[in-house]
């Protein structure tokens, strides 16, 4: 997942991610800021999930946004 990509389309995929990891708080996407690692190690700390898996599952986000807003 190119984090570059995640950042620029992060308005975009960030319902995707709270319906995926409903767990996470608002407060807590907001706190995001588009940044994938911070992202990464919120999913990591409540759901336990394989780093690779998150990556991937984000990854999929990105590319529908890109499908979806070009």
């Amino acid at each position: 997942m190119d984090k570059e990509q995640f950042a620029r389309h992060w308005d975009a995929i960030r319902g995707p991610v709270k319906a995926r990891w409903s767990r996470l708080t608002d407060r807590e996407l907001d706190d995001v800021q588009g940044n994938a690692e911070v992202l990464i190690g919120m999913i990591q700390e409540k759901y336990e999930e394989p780093r690779k898996a998150i990556e991937m599952q984000l990854g999929r986000f990105v590319e529908e946004a890109q499908r979806t807003t070009g």
